[in-house]
């Protein structure tokens, strides 16, 4: 087509505007047709199509000469058919490209004609901006595909109320109008909104203990526990090692969050323990729950507990206890028994090293043999009261047994005291007026012994499962110390007194030891004894113990500074024998 032709056709079309039918003001471009093989021949097609006023065809025609070899005519006749069609945002955007890329080309009359459709297009349409902030959602304008996100800036439609729709899966479709004025611009901000998928969950507990939460018997947490879960129905409950909460049924459905409480009951079940004797260690699950008794909650299910306990047989015992159950349950354990073998040489299995305590009383058997128990009358004295001597002692012993004798050293040590009186007339009594018979006075006599046995002695013993029987006996040697104190009051109204303090006196002695006791068996090495024990030796093996005679010690008399002294014969402390016998308590250990 020759150029004089071409700017005929334009004037034509242009001066055929006002007897054009106006169609829809925006549609989306037609699908790009295949690349022709030659630009020569998709003008020509054009061309026929435009003489056929198939302004479809030609626009197709012509955008694929565009697309196989652009030019000036292929890019006027895309913009002259878009204009025909009614399709104005897209004519003037057209127009415009092929301005700015072939303008400098046109001849006059092309550019008064694209100038003119500019100027006629720029009132009639405007600029619309659609900005969406997710991709890959479908964008429509007036219900007809733009494209999917993102889409061009800006796109040119026809003045007046777009409608602009953008969707996308799993978001909340997007609807808005866009009024868009003459050669102005409309801008649609697009945020799409996620729609939810899920149902928010709260689950708390009103009892004072945690529980764990069971979503459709799912564990998935402690209360108070929140969380997403699906839309639709399920059970919820909960539980823990001794309360379980029953199931509350819910249905949920997207986007909402809903509270749960639950409501635990206890499911703990109980355990009460005893020893018959109140003695044994308990254990619960391999943990020690108590001495001799035990009560407390435990878990349902199967538990195992068991009592120990020195010198018995250990009892162990596993049982299985429902929700809410009370097993209760007393252990009689059953001691070891010991089993004696006998042998030729008639050996017991204990033996070995052995040793024991005792604390004792001491009473004195006979007297102490003081000069007032064996010479009261030739003192010269009317009556003497002589009680005999008691005390404490303390000894201990230890040794090696055999079965059923053993062997020990003991060592002891004792303490005793007693007072004694005479009464003096002054005339001798019934023995005549003797030396030391003047005057009529009373003399008080304090006499205080202390001293120590030490001794070997043999042991026989028998016993059974809680008791011992055993006897001791040996010899050795004591050493004891005594002291004498004596005050003396004038009863023939003088009211002389004078006291007497000689020097301590002591005596060694053979000694003997015998014992006799029961022992309670705490365990197998350990016994507590009652027993009696018997000490004794001789004042007068080793010499007279006494004080010599002194003519006195005038303390005082009444009216008198200077009062004549009353006189002291000799005084023996002790003599003979001393027997002593010593309740006692103590303990043994061993063998």
């Amino acid at each position: 087509m020759g150029s004089h032709r071409r700017r005929l056709l334009i004037v034509l079309l242009a001066a055929s505007t006002a007897s054009f039918e106006r169609v829809p003001a925006y549609a989306a471009p037609l699908p790009a047709p295949p690349a022709p093989a030659a630009d020569t021949g998709e003008l020509a097609a054009a061309d026929a199509a435009v003489r056929a006023k198939d302004w479809a065809s030609a626009l197709m025609h012509f955008q694929a000469a565009l697309a196989a070899a652009p030019s000036a005519r292929a890019a006027l006749g895309a913009a002259d058919a878009l204009y025909r069609l009614g399709r104005l945002g897209d004519a003037y955007e057209a127009y415009g490209e092929a301005q700015r890329t072939y303008g400098p080309k046109f001849s006059f009359a092309d550019k008064s004609a694209v100038a003119s459709r500019l100027a006629e297009l720029g009132p009639k349409t405007g600029w619309l901006s659609i900005r969406v902030g997710e991709p890959g959602a479908d964008v429509t304008i007036d219900g007809k595909p733009f494209g999917t996100s993102p889409v061009p800036a800006l796109v040119r439609v026809a003045t007046g109320s777009h409608d602009v729709a953008v969707t996308k899966t799993g978001f909340a479709p997007f609807a808005a109008k866009a009024e868009v004025t003459p050669d102005g611009k409309a801008v649609v901000d697009v945020n799409l909104a996620a729609v939810p998928t899920q149902a928010h969950l709260v689950v708390r507990s009103s009892g004072i203990d945690s529980l764990r939460v069971l979503v459709d018997g799912v564990d998935v947490g402690a209360t108070p526990w929140e969380g997403d879960v699906a839309p639709g129905p399920h059970q919820i409950t909960g539980r823990s090692s001794k309360a379980a909460a029953p199931a509350q049924p819910i249905n949920v459905a997207a986007g909402s969050q809903t509270a749960v409480d639950l409501a635990p009951a206890s499911t703990a079940a109980h355990l009460v323990l005893h020893t018959s004797d109140g003695k044994g260690l308990i254990t619960v699950d391999g943990v020690a729950a108590g001495e001799g008794a035990y009560s407390g909650d435990v878990t349902s299910g199967e538990h195992t507990f068991s009592v120990t306990r020195d010198g018995f047989k250990p009892a162990t015992k596993t049982v299985t206890l429902g929700a809410n159950e009370t097993w209760a349950e007393t252990v009689t354990l059953e001691p070891i028994t010991v089993t004696v073998t006998t042998t030729a040489s008639g050996e017991r299995p204990y033996e070995g090293v052995y040793g024991g305590f005792g604390l004792a009383g001491a009473l004195g058997v006979g007297g102490q043999g003081t000069e007032l128990e064996t010479n009261c009358d030739t003192l010269g004295a009317t009556s003497c009261d002589t009680p005999s001597p008691t005390g404490g002692a303390l000894f201990g012993y230890v040794g090696y047994t055999w079965n059923p004798v053993g062997f020990e050293v003991m060592l002891a040590g004792i303490a005793d005291q007693t007072q004694q009186e005479a009464h003096f007339n002054g005339t001798g009594g019934t023995s005549g007026n003797l030396p030391f018979s003047d005057p009529a006075r009373d003399e008080k006599f304090n006499f205080v012994r202390v001293g120590g046995i030490g001794a070997i002695r043999v042991r026989a013993s028998t016993q059974g499962r809680l008791w011992r029987l055993t006897a001791a006996g040996g010899v050795g040697v004591s050493y004891r110390q005594i002291w004498m104190a004596r005050r003396a009051t004038a009863t023939d109204g003088s009211g002389r007194i004078d006291g007497y303090f000689p020097s301590s006196e002591g005596y060694a002695s053979p000694a003997l030891t015998l014992e006799g006791a029961f022992q309670y068996r705490l365990s197998q090495t350990i016994a507590i004894s009652l027993g009696l024990e018997m000490w004794a030796d001789n004042a007068s093996i080793g010499g007279d113990v006494a004080s010599p005679p002194s003519p006195g010690h005038a303390l005082v008399a009444a009216g008198n500074p200077t009062p004549a002294p009353i006189p002291t014969p000799e005084y023996h402390y002790a003599t003979g024998p001393q027997v002593f016998l010593l309740p006692f308590i103590g303990m043994q250990f061993g063998p």
